[in-house]
């Protein structure tokens, strides 16, 4: 739907002035996502819905404590434990549409890889969550916030649907914006003390073999204890880790 026009129904702007009006006295991200679930299911008729949020967009997957509701409530620990890494909307087609327009649903993503393929399957169809769609929203801090919505009932959202929720979701990003931001648990919980000792190095721009040389550590150790950091904090790769660690500093110096 990018690049063109779509006539929206009378009722679709009116969910829409509804929801944001309804989530618009939040004083703090945490009465937000709380004030925006009610909304959704107020005005959406969505009971079964999700907030995740974190400092990168593939880290918010992760998520220690979202906000979860409906059926989504008992299977949430076994999607942490598990399923979180194959999640349809953290799959690389999924990033890419998000960046194109705010809201779109599982059925719009194409080539998706195995493991999201398996996801949809094992996970969502077995819990009877037959409908996925997700809008994203932008935090304070850079901060990425994504919104789940599933249908235990099979309907899915028509494309003027998904377009309201695209202009919903912009509008919400730029309340959200605004908002204090909840505490996380620190990336340094996950980690031991030479770990975190190495992820500032990281952080700071060293190569692995000027680490060798900081630690007066091997170049494959340094390489290993890299890659269980990458692991423990849920990060991908260097640029994420840096962003991770920038991010909390910059909270903790506001």
């Amino acid at each position: 739907m990018a690049g063109r026009s779509v006539e929206l129904p009378v009722e679709e702007y009116e969910r829409i002035f509804a929801i944001l009006d309804a989530s618009s006295q939040a004083t703090s991200l945490d009465e937000f996502k709380n004030d925006l679930m009610v909304a959704l299911h107020g005005h959406y008729d969505c009971l079964n819905t999700t907030f995740f949020t974190g400092p990168t967009f593939v880290t918010a997957f992760s998520d220690p404590a979202p906000v979860v509701t409906g059926r989504i409530t008992p299977v949430i620990d076994e999607y942490q434990a598990r399923w979180y890494p194959k999640d349809v909307f953290a799959s690389p087609q999924s990033r890419a549409a998000l960046a194109a327009r705010p809201a779109i649903s599982a059925d719009d993503l194409r080539g998706l890889p195995n493991d999201s393929v398996t996801y949809l399957q094992d996970f969502l169809y077995r819990k009877r969550l037959h409908s996925a769609s997700v809008m994203h929203l932008d935090l304070a801090h850079g901060c990425h916030g994504l919104v789940g919505m599933f249908d235990s009932r099979g309907r899915k959202p028509d494309p003027a649907r998904l377009h309201a929720m695209g202009i919903l979701a912009r509008q919400l990003s730029e309340r959200a914006k605004s908002l204090p931001g909840q505490v996380v648990p620190s990336w340094r919980d996950r980690l031991t003390p030479r770990q975190v000792q190495l992820a500032e190095l990281v952080a700071d721009g060293h190569t692995n073999e000027e680490i060798a040389e900081i630690l007066n550590l091997g170049l494959d150790t340094v390489k290993k204890y890299v890659s269980r950091v990458f692991s423990a904090t849920r990060v991908r790769n260097r640029a994420e880790l840096v962003k991770l660690v920038c991010l909390e500093s910059i909270a903790v110096a506001g």
